[in-house]
């Protein structure tokens, strides 16, 4: 190394070590800090490109998904193999930078979810929502989501070292990596075969969309359902969700078609299936969600709540004023921009702060984040309140549902960055930044499916959105859902207590939500649900459940992009 010679005056020129003390490198260690800083930002750029590109197109097949079987499974593994394909594709990459790429593109999904199990209400009630509002709704409940998750990361992933089984299976992934790209040729081979299902039926319309027994037009398709939705993504969707769940899902679904509605038709008291589904099935189940969401809250979250204001009290002291201008921000962005009632944006926030900490500490212990469940009780006890607007409730639901399914999938990346020793403060940049990039799209996204599908309708049937509609619409309580909201409150109640008596019956309370969606969605749903529940259970007898993931997770993303990607072309025809 090269050193300059910085002699006092009138002295001659330096040629011994006297003056080693004053000599300095050309290249300082500053200097070399600097440099290695930007190599390492350079990484973390790479990753966060990545994962945004991924994040937007996870959030286009999860949109998909979710509005056809009425749930989001948990993309993290599916992120994981995408991003861990790429960056090894590109070269010299590592562990943390896989884990961060995976982080950006989780977060998609769960954006993804929160805004179709909310917005599509809005349509469903015959009122209108623009573009601009579902981004900033987006922004708003995804930043909330993530600020309230920060502090959490103490509290839930090292202290009570929660399990977040999906977050711990990406660092598990990670640690073992993919010879030979085993894991990417499952999930990229049923990617293919999903992408061509979807262009078979959706575009060259070589397969129908629906097979019933309607067609029959005899005795027993005037009194009884069956059919099958034709798309990979029930099949593969209970695949994953798994036999216990998808049972009691297709358990509702034989009650409303095959006991109710038979004898409600049989006996002349409706004159068809459809008034029968419509007058008591539907009204009944969405009830069963109802009361099963405020008894879930009841019983399983609110006394929970008691420990928020500790959990946040230590970050509190370090970045108090960061915390406070960043709530201040979020609700002058709501009041300002989306132009709601000051009191709305106060309730959404704090509804937001209050379902983040409880969705994440779920999603930790059961990994199972009921994220539509807290926006309800959030929007029924402002809506008991205050009364808000049709608009302004479902905005409010957004929120609280969005950050309630951001802290779940922080958190679980979170525990596979502890796990594999990855920077919190670049996993907290890359959620943003997946954030942002969804939040850029989604909203082109629900416009083109409710544009081409019509969402609630057959092909996207959006449970959750159909169940919210009702909850804002209703002016009173029907005696059907009234019976319904007592029956979920029943139920959860039951499962809730009945491991004290028999300890090995454990089903989670959120079953009851299941048997409710399965009450009042159509049969063709359920139907093949329940079919790939029983693949499921298939699978596991015959060790075959981890790759049966890869490729149902492959499935699902590939015919959801087609889906999405047909959807925003004819979209984009209507203005051509």
């Amino acid at each position: 190394m090269e050193y300059v010679c910085q002699k006092p005056p009138n002295m001659p020129p330096c040629k011994s070590s006297a003056f080693a003390r004053s000599r300095k490198p050309l290249v300082s260690k500053t200097d070399f800090s600097r440099w290695f800083l930007t190599r390492i930002s350079m990484k973390i750029l790479r990753a966060l490109a990545v994962g945004a590109l991924l994040s937007i197109v996870v959030s286009m097949y999860s949109a998909f998904a979710g509005l056809k079987i009425g749930g989001v499974y948990w993309p993290c593994v599916t992120g994981t193999i995408f991003a861990m394909a790429i960056l090894k594709a590109l070269g010299g990459t590592s562990k943390s930078e896989i884990n961060i790429a995976q982080t950006a593109a989780s977060a998609g999904g769960l954006l993804a979810a929160g805004l179709i199990f909310t917005i599509p209400a809005i349509w469903l009630l015959g009122l209108q929502v623009g573009l601009w509002e579902i981004f900033f709704i987006s922004i708003v409940g995804g930043l909330a989501g993530v600020i309230f998750s920060v502090p959490l990361r103490k509290e839930m992933v090292e202290r009570e070292k929660l399990p977040y089984p999906d977050g711990t299976a990406v660092a598990a992934i990670i640690e073992a990596g993919d010879e030979k790209g085993e894991k990417a040729k499952l999930v990229f081979g049923l990617f293919g075969v999903g992408a061509v299902f979807s262009l078979l039926r959706d575009y060259f319309a070589v397969l129908p969309g629906l097979l019933s027994i309607d067609a029959l037009k005899n005795g027993i398709s005037r009194l009884f359902s069956l059919g099958t939705s034709v798309s990979l993504i029930p099949f593969a969707g209970g695949y994953l969700i798994g036999l216990r769940f998808t049972a009691i899902w297709f358990a509702g679904a034989v009650l409303s078609n095959f006991i109710l509605i038979p004898y409600l038709v049989s006996n002349n008291l409706f004159a068809s299936k459809g008034e029968a589904a419509g007058g008591i099935a539907a009204p009944l189940g969405i009830g069963i969600v109802i009361g099963a969401a405020v008894a879930y809250f009841a019983i399983k979250a609110l006394p929970k709540m008691k420990t928020i204001a500790s959990a946040y009290s230590e970050a509190g002291k370090k970045g108090a004023r960061l915390y406070g201008l960043s709530l201040i921000f979020l609700v002058a962005l709501l009041t300002a921009v989306m132009q709601l009632n000051v009191v709305i944006s106060v309730i959404a926030i704090a509804g937001a702060f209050a379902m983040a900490y409880v969705g994440a500490r779920v999603t930790g212990e059961m990994n199972v984040d009921p994220m539509e469940l807290f926006a309800m009780i959030v929007l029924i006890i402002a809506k008991l309140l205050f009364g808000f607007g049709a608009v302004q409730l479902v905005l409010l639901a957004a929120v609280v549902c969005i950050s309630a399914g951001i802290a779940g999938d922080f958190l679980q990346d979170l525990k596979a960055g502890y796990l594999l020793k990855t920077n919190p403060r670049d996993q907290m940049v890359a959620q943003i930044v997946g954030v942002l990039a969804a939040a850029a799209v989604l909203g082109f996204v629900l416009f083109a499916l409710n544009s081409s599908y019509t969402i609630g309708g057959p092909d996207l049937p959006a449970p959750q959105a159909v169940a919210l509609s009702a909850i804002v619409g209703a002016k009173t309580l029907s005696d059907m859902l009234a019976l319904g909201i007592v029956i979920g409150i029943i139920g959860v109640a039951a499962l809730s207590f009945l491991p004290k008596i028999l300890p090995s019956a454990n089903i989670s309370p959120i079953a009851v939500v299941a048997f409710g969606i399965g009450v009042y969605v159509p049969i063709f749903l359920s139907f093949p649900l329940f079919i790939g529940g029983l693949l499921r259970f298939a699978a596991d007898k015959k060790g075959f459940t981890e790759k049966g993931r890869l490729l149902a997770a492959g499935a699902i993303a590939g015919e959801g992009f087609v889906g999405v990607a047909l959807a925003l072309i004819g979209f984009a025809a209507t203005f051509l």
